[in-house]
């Protein structure tokens, strides 16, 4: 079971995903079978630990066209693979990438979860997280710790 979040921490709400990741292990203790990891911005080096993942949930920052700080939870096929994301380079690619990557390679988890926060400001270098989405935080380690229980690791 992994906790994956992912985003780039100089970019405000971007940075979404790791700051919840952060948040998660400050927390203390992870339950057995459980790993979370800091992602970043890594990749297509993120598919070794997609494919060895059974269970996913991933914490990101999304752009949806939502009201700024809404949060959502994605499940299974829900989760975009290959949705036109904004990239800074040619050679970037999205975790979305990663996802269809893993699938086409017959190694994409058994279960995946998307718990995403509607980014309010994405192009401010330097900055942390908006307020909007930072008071989403607790919410969406909540929601994480709903997941673990639902798929037998919580409490």
């Amino acid at each position: 079971m992994l906790i994956l979040g992912i985003g780039n921490v100089l970019w405000a709400d971007e940075g979404f995903g790791v700051r919840a990741v952060e948040a998660l292990l400050g927390r203390g203790p992870l339950p057995d079978g459980v790993e979370a990891v800091d992602g970043g911005t890594q990749g297509l080096y993120l598919l070794p630990l997609v494919q060895a993942a059974g269970r996913l949930i991933v914490l990101d920052a999304v752009d949806f066209g939502l009201e700024p700080g809404t949060m959502l939870t994605l499940r299974d096929a829900e989760v975009p693979r290959l949705m036109g994301a904004r990239r800074l380079s040619l050679h970037q690619t999205t975790f979305q990438d990663v996802l269809a990557a893993a699938e086409l390679l017959d190694g994409a988890p058994e279960k995946i979860a998307l718990v995403g926060v509607q980014a309010a400001t994405l192009d401010d270098f330097g900055a942390g997280l908006s307020p909007v989405v930072a008071a989403r935080l607790p919410e969406a380690l909540a929601e994480v710790d709903r997941l673990l229980t639902e798929w037998g690791f919580g409490s």
